[in-house]
């Protein structure tokens, strides 16, 4: 948990690695999936590699980390510039 003022933030990340059904592309390319998060799809022989395992790992949580942070920072601006504009300050 991160505390700046008064204010409290929950960090949370969630990492899952698990076996699909066959005929998924394994082209090794991040994409976005539906539910928001990053993926990226492995072979059989990839996946029992911890290497390669731990590549996609990093490879998927980077950009889901700068898109947290993107969220996070453009949240925080808007709730500044209120309260300056409530305050009346910033005119």
């Amino acid at each position: 948990m991160v505390r700046i003022g008064n204010r409290s933030y929950r960090v949370y990340s969630k990492i899952v690695v698990e076996e699909i059904e066959d005929g998924k592309p394994t082209d090794s390319t991040v994409h976005q999936g539906s539910g928001g998060g990053f993926e990226v799809f492995l072979s059989d022989d990839e996946a029992t590699s911890i290497d390669k395992s731990e590549q996609a790992i990093l490879q998927t949580a980077w950009p889901a980390m700068r898109e947290a942070l993107a969220q996070h920072m453009a949240a925080v601006s808007k709730k500044k510039l209120k309260s300056q504009q409530d305050r009346g300050e910033g005119n």
